[in-house]
């Protein structure tokens, strides 16, 4: 028999120090000894050896965290600084989120010009400057105030009207009438030419509609005004995720608006209503509305399809047959506004999955020391009445009934009430065997 086979499983305190065994005089290691590593035996049962372990291994790094635990100071600076670490992210997200907006805003504020040429040089032209105001989602109007500015042909930055400090800006003193969604059709104006002393005649416009009122008159004062409600439809047909308030944050809004400019002094030397119709020949758009972004396009048909094209009010063949202005606005939620619902919508069924596998596994897997208590109980009836109240906390949210509704709000909350129940029914369940039993 082998000296190993004399061994004792385990050395004795007499014949072995620590992990081996005394043959006559000399220490032997036992191969088949247990081996303490931080309080955990390691034993390869196959082969009887000892079995290291190994460095970055799964139970390496299990033992080396229980180490630093104990310790204390690694894990915390750990969650500290994955703490800052999100929230340097979260501020991050919503600085470059605000910084598009104020982007986007600083476009529109920057505007767009299409002006007509006459005898081969830029007109001067006056332009229109809008400030959002309101959206009135019950209405699906938006609110826009309007103030004039004008452009003189050899600046690129329009000034004010009847601004006295500024020497280029020219003042109306009749005033320039705005009408709302009409148009203007070409006529042929006489008058007399007194320095030629004989009558002569151009081509001009004139309001479609005579019986039209205006509705705001600018270029008397750097302060005249006028105010507009634009009324939004639907952007696209036939997709439910667009659709105004439905596709809620998705949605896409669409509006339009038709102005025309007429100048009253032309007017009156025609002796004949709404007859100076001139061309508007920029929008700006400026400040923003909450939880809204809204851009724009005009049109200018004054100018023609050709910009480059040179007027000559004495030949009607270079004259467009109408003349207004038509501004196009589109309306959709900024992405700061769907960057927070659709996190909404993630911590809802992350919730509710969380509820959904903690039930499973109590009452399916028969974990039964899960249904102790009441925690499992009390968190799904928390639960219940808290997902829900997550929309109202959502910008700009529409009446119940929207897409995000059926998406991430209905469904977690059955979810969540279905557990509340199961979780209920296997807890009273568990009441009754035992004293069925007794």
């Amino acid at each position: 028999m082998s000296e190993y086979e004399k061994a004792p499983q385990s050395p004795t305190p007499n014949s072995a120090k620590g992990n081996s065994i005394l043959k006559g005089d000399i220490e032997v290691q036992s191969p088949i000894a247990e081996v303490r590593f931080q309080d955990e035996k390691i034993v390869d049962d196959t082969y009887g050896r000892i079995t290291p372990t190994r460095k970055y291994s799964v139970r390496w790094w299990k033992r080396t965290w229980d180490g630093a635990v104990r310790i204390g100071t690694w894990p915390r600076l750990l969650y500290c600084g994955i703490g800052l670490v999100l929230l340097v992210v979260w501020i991050g997200v919503m600085l470059s989120l605000v910084g598009a907006e104020v982007t986007y805003e600083k476009k529109n504020l920057q505007g767009s010009v299409r002006t007509n040429n006459y005898g081969g040089s830029a007109l001067d032209y006056i332009m229109l400057k809008g400030s959002l105001v309101n959206f009135d989602v019950d209405k699906r109007t938006l609110a826009v105030s309007w103030s004039g500015l004008y452009g003189p042909n050899n600046s690129t930055d329009p000034v004010e009207f009847a601004d006295s400090t500024n020497p280029a800006s020219p003042k109306f003193p009749d005033g320039i009438e705005i009408y709302r969604d009409v148009s203007s059709v070409l006529y042929n104006a006489t008058y007399f030419d007194d320095v030629e002393n004989v009558t002569s005649s151009v081509w001009a416009y004139q309001v479609d509609n005579r019986t039209a009122k205006h509705i705001g008159v600018i270029g008397v004062h750097s302060w005249d005004s006028f105010d507009t409600d634009i009324q939004f439809t639907q952007r696209y047909a036939r997709n439910a995720w667009l659709q105004p308030l439905l596709g809620y944050p998705f949605d896409q809004w669409h509006g339009e608006i038709v102005f025309v400019a007429n100048n009253v002094f032309v007017s009156n030397f025609f002796n004949l209503n709404s007859s100076g119709v001139m061309e508007i020949g920029g929008i700006q758009l400026a400040d923003s509305t909450l939880n809204w972004r809204f851009s724009f396009e005009f049109t200018n048909t004054c100018s023609g399809d050709d910009p480059n094209a040179i007027i000559d009010y004495t030949n009607i063949t270079s004259l467009p047959p109408f003349c207004h202005t038509k501004i196009e606005f589109d309306g959709s939620r900024p992405p700061l506004l769907i960057f927070c619902a659709v996190a909404a919508v993630v911590v809802n069924w992350t919730c509710a999955l969380f509820i959904f596998i903690l039930t499973c596994e109590a009452i399916i897997m028969r974990r039964s020391y899960m249904l102790e208590g009441t925690d499992i109980l009390s968190m799904c009836f928390t639960a219940l009445f808290a997902l829900p109240t997550i929309r109202s906390l959502l910008p700009g949210a529409p009446s119940y009934g929207a897409i995000i509704d059926l998406v991430g709000i209905l469904p977690c909350t059955l979810i969540v009430a279905l557990c509340a129940v199961c979780v209920a029914v296997a807890k009273l369940n568990k009441r009754h065997k035992p004293k069925k039993e007794e």
